[in-house]
């Protein structure tokens, strides 16, 4: 009987276990021209991330921040499609089960820092 209890626990422990890793999060990018070299484009994703209020990772190209419920990260590129004094930003968000929400994220980050 103890083996019973034991083989029902374990069943169902792996299936909450695998239904977990099946939730995957929903994601969205984005992308946009920056009349600016790469330090433009950087300083203006500062500029935005300074807003939302969460920690926020430096790196040489880009900005990472962290939500309770999802994340965010923000590249800036030399512009390869453009001219030289141009740079693209790339951002890419990721919600925990929204898809809109990841990707309303993506367009105000692209509205606040690309040229339109």
């Amino acid at each position: 009987m103890k083996a019973a209890h034991f083989l029902s626990a374990l069943l169902l422990t792996w299936g909450s276990t695998m239904t977990a890793a099946l939730a995957t999060p929903e994601i969205a990018s984005g992308d946009g021209i920056v009349n600016g070299g790469v330090r433009t484009c950087l300083s203006r994703t500062d500029a935005f991330v300074g807003t939302l209020e969460v920690t926020v990772e430096r790196g040489r190209i880009d900005r990472t921040g962290y939500f309770g419920d999802g994340s965010f990260r923000i590249l800036c590129y030399p512009n390869p499609y453009g001219q030289a004094s141009q740079s693209l930003v790339v951002i890419f968000a990721a919600h925990e089960d929204s898809f809109d929400v990841a990707n309303s994220f993506v367009q105000i980050a692209v509205d606040q820092i690309a040229d339109q």
